[in-house]
């Protein structure tokens, strides 16, 4: 009994750990990058940083704009309006131009509903000159979840174990 108690306990410390090194997924090459549709989640990793979730939004032979992976959470439709704004992103992002989809305007001055403004661009969009992307990946699939229910199944096989033996005794 000691030993299947143990063997639970140590199941449930090890399996979160193992997965929690998740790496990027299948590497994906600038030309591959720019024909993503926007809105698509990717792994961004910049050179000197730390591999990072993002949303892409727009990328060209340049640049990459991506929804940044602490952006604050926005209202209702505002995402959609962002990926919505493409091939506009550089010209939005240098000041030239406004992006607006009534009452929804994103210029450089911020993202704005009606006269309210929602957030500062700099705090929900990610320009990234190509020179500091390190790599582009695909999200790793569901390995989180898979682990969990592997583990899941092992308690619950060794539990049903535990009961047909206390059964039979």
């Amino acid at each position: 009994m000691k030993r299947i108690i143990a063997m639970i306990l140590i199941c449930l410390l090890v399996a979160p750990s193992a997965y929690a090194g998740e790496k990027p997924g299948k590497p994906i090459d600038w030309q591959k990058a720019q024909k993503l549709k926007g809105g698509t989640e990717i792994v961004l990793t910049v050179t000197g940083g730390q591999p990072a979730k993002v949303r892409l939004l727009f990328a060209d032979e340049a640049t990459l704009v991506t929804l940044k992976p602490t952006a604050p959470k926005l209202p209702g439709g505002v995402e959609k309006f962002l990926v919505g704004v493409g091939p506009k992103w550089p010209a939005v992002l240098s000041g030239s131009a406004t992006s607006t989809a009534a009452p929804l305007r994103v210029s450089k001055d911020g993202i704005f509903d009606g006269d309210q403004k929602l957030a500062a661009l700099a705090d929900v969009v990610q320009q990234t000159p190509r020179g500091d992307v390190k790599e582009i990946a695909k999200p790793r699939g569901h390995g989180r979840l898979i682990g969990w229910l592997v583990v899941g199944g092992i308690l619950l096989f060794v539990v049903v174990g535990m009961a047909v033996a206390a059964a039979g005794d």
